[in-house]
């Protein structure tokens, strides 16, 4: 088996407008890298978080003529991390490395530059924090300008508390070896910080990621500004990895 098979990982929640769209976007751009060779196999997992629309539907009549995509599905949200990690698991024996990006598929222009360098590193990350990293709404909102000062926010609290030397942990695209797999064991959080857990598991390693600088988007149409307790549930993760990083539970043997 050749040594770049690529699995890519997307968790997936009521995507039902836009899921066929970006998939048709994603395997076309995929068998566009298989011709130049790139890349010779891959596949996609996508995981169900408890859709409450016609996403898993999409899915199934997508994946009818696409014998490399397989869609895994919860019974009830679980979170982004849970599906990650499911995801994780059932990747292909064979595969070198691994993909995880958000249904939306940001920075998917790029993609290429992206898989490029992972053939090159062993763990590959966007960083929006970067000083080449451009910011292209052109109109921003409120919205926009809370979502900039929370997230400044919340990796201002991740760094004072030693979780990470990282500007941007969060971003949708992200890139490593397949043998990290055994690390996901050890990610206790099923939420929006399974990034953190995971990059500070592998810090403790002494393995640091590859950063790409990125031109991104913030969309104004997410609620998550009026969802209390997904900030609950955020903070309560937070605190459950300040607490397992206190008591070194995240001090692995190499």
């Amino acid at each position: 088996m050749k040594n770049d098979f690529y699995s890519i990982i997307i968790p997936v929640k009521n995507q039902e407008i836009s899921i066929e769209k970006n998939l048709f976007r994603l395997t076309k751009k995929i068998k566009k890298f298989k011709r130049s060779k790139l890349l010779s196999h891959w596949e996609i997992i996508l995981i169900d978080d408890g859709s409450s629309d016609k996403t898993i539907q999409k899915i199934r009549y997508f994946i009818k003529k696409n014998k490399n995509i397989k869609l895994l599905v919860n019974n009830k949200n679980q979170g982004k991390g849970f599906s990650i990690k499911k995801g994780v698991n059932f990747v292909n024996r064979n595969s070198k490395k691994i993909i995880t990006i958000d249904a939306d598929m940001p920075y998917f222009e790029l993609l290429e530059k992206f898989i490029l360098t992972l053939k090159h590193h062993n763990l590959v990350i966007i960083d929006r924090k970067n000083k080449n990293s451009k910011l292209i709404n052109k109109k921003k909102d409120f919205y926009i300008y809370y979502r900039i000062i929370i997230g400044h926010i919340m990796n201002s609290i991740f760094r004072f508390f030693r979780l990470t030397s990282l500007k941007d942990t969060q971003a949708g695209l992200k890139g490593f070896d397949s043998s990290f797999k055994k690390v996901f064991k050890y990610v206790r959080t099923n939420g929006f910080l399974y990034d953190l857990e995971f990059l500070l598991i592998l810090q403790k390693k002494k393995i640091y990621p590859k950063l790409i600088p990125c031109k991104y988007f913030i969309s104004s149409q997410s609620s998550i500004i009026f969802n209390f307790n997904l900030y609950l549930k955020i903070l309560f993760d937070l605190f459950k990895i300040f607490i397992g990083n206190l008591s070194k539970k995240y001090d692995l043997n190499k």
